[in-house]
């Protein structure tokens, strides 16, 4: 190689920038977790009643959906 043309970054180069900017990532993101916990917490009540009624809806549109096709 000539010194005119510039060095092209390795695939361990550039694997290394990446995990260096996923470990920012996740330093950036830290606070928000503190406050994603409780919120958590407090939304678990109302998300457990519900999740029976969302396994039931895709069965439930299914037969609707061949119902609608049966009559016309």
């Amino acid at each position: 190689m000539d010194s005119n043309t510039p060095d092209r970054p390795t695939a361990g180069e550039m694997l290394e920038e990446v995990l260096d900017l996923c470990t920012g990532l996740g330093i950036l993101l830290l606070p928000l977790v503190i406050l994603a916990i409780p919120c958590l917490v407090l939304l678990l009540p109302l998300a457990v009643p519900l999740l029976p009624l969302a396994l039931l809806v895709p069965p439930v549109a299914i037969a609707r959906a061949a119902m609608r096709r049966m009559r016309s």
